[in-house]
This record gives C-alpha cells, structure tokens and sequence, in this order.
C-alpha cells in the first residue's frame, strides 16, 4: 500500500495515518480486497458470498425401533440441512447439548463436510448409552455453527431414555420320543427336545446353546453347538438332538449338560437334564410355535404339564416300599378293528409320570418299582404275582403302591369289574382281571400298607369312548369288598365315567392326585388327599369335560378307624 503527502505533516496527524496504514493494510490481508490509494484518500472494495443453512427434518434412529435411548445402545440423531444460500458452508461444525436424563449417554461436536450451494447434507451424531443410563427423558439442542454467523437456529429433539433390563435365558423343559412307543433302551436311537426360553423381559443377544454328553452316548442327528440369535421377552426356542447309548455304558442314569451363554455372559443359567434308561416315552414330539410377550407376565414354557416338571425330591429311600404301576394306553394297536377311540388318552403319561413320583417323592427305590406301559394279560399277570411275592417276603413291614390308567369293564349284571390288559377285547372281558381278586392278591402280602390309585372307570365309559361304547349302555357295578390294610382312591363313583384333562396331558384324576403330591412334597394325610381329589376333580369336571366325575375312597374294615391318618411318605 502507498500514501503521498502534500503539505508538511504536524507529528500527531503523522502518527495517526500510520496506525490508519497498518490497519487498512491488515483489513487487506484478512479480506483479500483490493485497496486503491488516490492523492490523499483510501478506497477498499470487499466481496461476502454467506450461505443459507436450514435445518429441514430432525429425528432418532434407533436399532431398537421402540423410539426411546435403550441402555447398552447406540442411536443416532440425524439432522437434515440446506444450503439455499449465495455461498457454500464451509468450516461447519455440528453442536450438541444435553439436558435432563443424561446419566450413561455420551455425545460429540463434529466438523462438518462443506455443505455447496443447492445442496442438502445429513449430519449424524451417535448417541452411546451405556448399562448405567438410567429411567427418564432427555432433552438434544442441536445446531449448524458457521464461521462468519450464518449458522443455522437451534433445534430440540426430547426422547426417553431406559435403564437396562436385563434377560434370563434357561432351559425350562424337555421331552424324549422314540421311533416308536417304548422305553429309552441301550443301541436304540431317540430323540431328545429342549425348550429354551427367555424368562425377563430384556432382550437375550447371540444366545448359544451347547451339549455335553457322557462317555457313551453319542450324537446321531442335530448340532451339538447351536446358535439361537435374539430371543425377546417370553421367547421360545426348540432344540431337537438325536442320541444313542452305546452297550458299554455302565450307568442306569444319563447326565446330559447344556451351557448356554448370551451376549454379556452373565444373564443365561446353564441346564443340566438327567435321562434314565428305560424312561418311558412321550406320546409325541411337540411343534413349539414361539411368540414373544409384551410387559404382560411371562409364563413359563412347557412341553409337558406343570406336574411333570418340579418333581419334589425327598432324598431318602425305603427298601421295603414296593410299586406296581400300569397305564394301558394303546388299545387299537393290539386289537383289529378297533379305532384309537378306544384308546385311554394319556394314560402312558399318566403311569410314567406317577412312577416318577413313586421314586422321587415317596422314596421308594427304582428297583422296587415295576412300570408297565401298554401291557398284555401275560405281562400284568407275570409282573403282578413276582412283586406281590417279593413284598409277601417283607410282610408287615412291607408298602405297597398299586396304580393303574386303562379300561376297567363290567360284567353284563354288574356283579364283577375287570381290569382289561390292551390285548383283550371287550366281548372276552373275563380273560381281564377280576378286581376282587386283584385285591385279594395286594391285601395277601400281608403289607402294613396296601394303597391303591384307580384311574379308570367300570360303568362302561372311558376316557375317549371305552370299549362298551358300541353296547350305548352304562352298568352300575357292585362294590368290591376290600381285605387286609387296602385303602383304595377311586377316580369316580360307580356309574361314572373317568375324563381326560386334555390341557394338561392327564386323566383329570391323575393330574390332580400328582397336584397334591407335587404341591405337599408327599406331606399329606389321606384324609386331606381324599378330600382334595373329591373338590377339585369334581370342580374341574364340570368346568373342562362338562360332566360329573366324583372320586371315592374305600377301605377295608379292618384299618377303618386308622386310614385317614395314614400319610404318603411318613411310615
């Protein structure tokens, strides 16, 4: 820059146009203008293109879609801007503040791209909540800062934030089937099914599920490692393996472990299932249709019924409590012509359950427990008269269990009732088992205790249909008298029919009879299992099966005055 002067200068005015000099010769520099000296004036020229920023549309983005900062998440808040403006934005910078619940939530400033003229940016700041943020709302201003002022208005975005809640993921059930109805036998395949569930209301993240099996047992079929994704609140999940157990394995029991993890390692139970060889089978194999649950209560899934699962386990062991348990299911398989109507619904499961019961809660040992699912006359003949011998050896000391699920039948004048073996057709209902000769042979023994649990029925009616069904008549059978210590509960009166509960996989006498020994740990007075079985089976006939079925209890004379103080797992 050059000045000229034409008169002579005092030293104050001289001093001032130097300090007027060095700040045009800055404001030069900054602006990049183009300054003019003519003969005793200064003329500068300076040019400002600002752009015009807009902040057209403001939101959240969340992985979880539920619109809210979830604890151990991160979003986004995007802003959408404009330039309608006479320059390009350049220099930006992106400026973020919090107010209200920030408790857990990090945020940053960001620079910000050049933003030309026409065009339209999105800017994205993430928002990290971490496991300590916490219940509440809130409140982002957000805004465009510009170098020269042109910055955009601020905008204020309000979301609620969420504390963590957290999964448990667990496995709640099981089941086992064969290829065919049976047991669990020795170089025979079967299939194992687990159900795993999320039992909280936090969302379970890469959800693995992984099986142990002893020495012995191999994996046919099925992935011994499985990853289940997500499991949401009340999720389920079924897991199907093929096993088998090769002849050297040693044990009677089969331990198999599943470790299951989720994505913090802390919110999964491993589970620990514990087969047994000769386990009976499950009618069949379940289709799990899984749907998740809101806040409402999450229900524990099942494969099976609630009593099946739970079993009370009293640990201790009597050797001379022995059980003779029989569910004859299968009629129709066993005999042409008939149609699986004639079948006894649930009976199989009605006798292995309750043989599991006999072991667990009344303590009596698995060698002195005879189970018999589907039985023909020979078998219930052979296996009745080897444990009534081997408790006649034991005399009074001795406890006996009898339990039996199938088709009872009358004779056509009502004087007998017979237990029908699933080979036995109806028309020849005298190739059964007398009852009164059944009790005859249980009281014989000489046991102190002779209990039975009848779930069948004598009228001519059955679960399904019966065997009677196509003579369209009911018999009213007499009372059989009762020997011995014989105490004998009943599913119904005499001219009554024994129902399923369908909901629950069990005739409705059987359910509830394990009710009570799954609700009392086996604790429980005669009297009060009587009274328990006539309320509730009674109850619940009529609201499920629509008709009446009243249980009985009977004695012998000669522990009349005694049997109600009786107790299921106290001496």
């Amino acid at each position: 820059m050059t000045i000229t002067m034409r008169t002579r200068l005092t030293p104050i005015l001289r001093h001032i146009i130097t300090i007027a000099a060095v700040l045009l010769t800055g404001l030069d520099m900054m602006a990049q203008s183009t300054a003019v000296t003519r003969t005793g004036s200064l003329n500068i020229t300076k040019e400002i293109k600002p752009p015009v920023l807009d902040i057209v549309d403001l939101k959240l983005e969340d992985p979880s879609g539920n619109n809210a900062i979830d604890a151990d998440e991160t979003c986004r808040i995007l802003l959408t801007v404009r330039n309608d403006g006479y320059g390009d934005g350049m220099g930006l910078r992106g400026e973020i503040k919090a107010r209200g619940t920030v408790q857990g939530l990090s945020y940053y400033n960001k620079s910000i791209p050049t933003i030309r003229v026409g065009e339209t940016a999105t800017i994205e700041f993430p928002i990290k909540a971490d496991m300590n943020t916490a219940d509440g709302r809130a409140e982002f201003m957000v805004r465009i800062d510009e170098p020269m002022g042109f910055g955009t208005d601020s905008m204020f975005l309000a979301v609620d934030t969420r504390s963590f809640v957290q999964p448990l993921v667990r496995l709640v059930d099981y089941s086992i089937t064969g290829a065919q109805a049976g047991n669990l036998k020795k170089m025979q395949v079967f299939s194992l099914q687990i159900l795993v569930q999320n039992t909280e209301y936090g969302d379970a993240e890469n959800v693995s599920v992984d099986m142990t099996l002893p020495k012995g047992v191999f994996l046919m079929d099925g992935k011994q490692a499985n990853n289940l994704g997500t499991l949401k609140a009340g999720e389920t999940r079924s897991l199907d393996y093929y096993l088998i157990v090769n002849n050297d394995y040693s044990s009677d029991r089969i331990p198999v472990h599943f470790d299951i993890t989720e994505k913090y390692g802390q919110y999964a139970e491993d589970g620990d299932i514990t087969l047994r060889l000769d386990q009976q089978f499950a009618a069949h194999k379940l289709e799990i249709e899984s749907v998740p649950e809101e806040k409402a209560a999450i229900s524990i899934a099942s494969l099976r019924s609630d009593v099946d699962r739970g079993i009370p386990d009293n640990k201790t062991e009597y050797e001379n409590r022995f059980a003779i348990v029989i569910g004859n299911e299968d009629y129709h398989s066993h005999q042409r012509g008939l149609s699986t109507e004639a079948d006894v619904l649930f009976a199989a499961n009605d006798a292995a359950v309750f043989a599991r019961y006999c072991e667990d809660v009344l303590g009596i040992p698995h060698d002195n427990i005879v189970l018999l699912i589907d039985a023909g006359r020979s078998e219930m003949n052979r296996e009745i008269n080897r444990m009534t011998e081997i408790v006649s050896l034991y005399g009074k000391k001795a406890e006996l269990v009898f339990y039996y699920a199938g088709h009872g039948f009358p004779d056509k004048d009502g004087k007998e009732s017979y237990l029908i073996p699933v080979d036995i057709p109806g028309t020849d209902y005298q190739s059964g088992f007398m009852l009164s000769d059944l009790y005859d042979r249980l009281a014989s023994t000489g046991a102190g205790r002779v209990t039975v649990f009848m779930d069948a029925c004598f009228s001519g009616g059955g679960r399904q249909a019966g065997l009677l069904a196509a003579r369209g008549i009911k018999i009213v059978p007499k009372d059989t008298p009762l020997k011995g210590n014989i105490v004998v509960f009943s599913a119904t009166s005499s001219d009554q029919v024994a129902l399923p509960y369908n909901e629950k996989q069990h005739g409705m006498f059987t359910y509830f009879l394990l009710k009570k020994m799954q609700n009392t740990a086996g604790n429980c007075s005669y009297s009060e299992l009587s009274e328990y079985l006539k309320t509730e089976v009674s109850e619940y006939s009529l609201r499920i099966n629509y008709t009446y079925q009243n249980p009985e209890t009977s004695c012998s004379y000669s522990i009349r005055d005694e049997w109600e103080e009786w107790n299921l797992i106290n001496p």
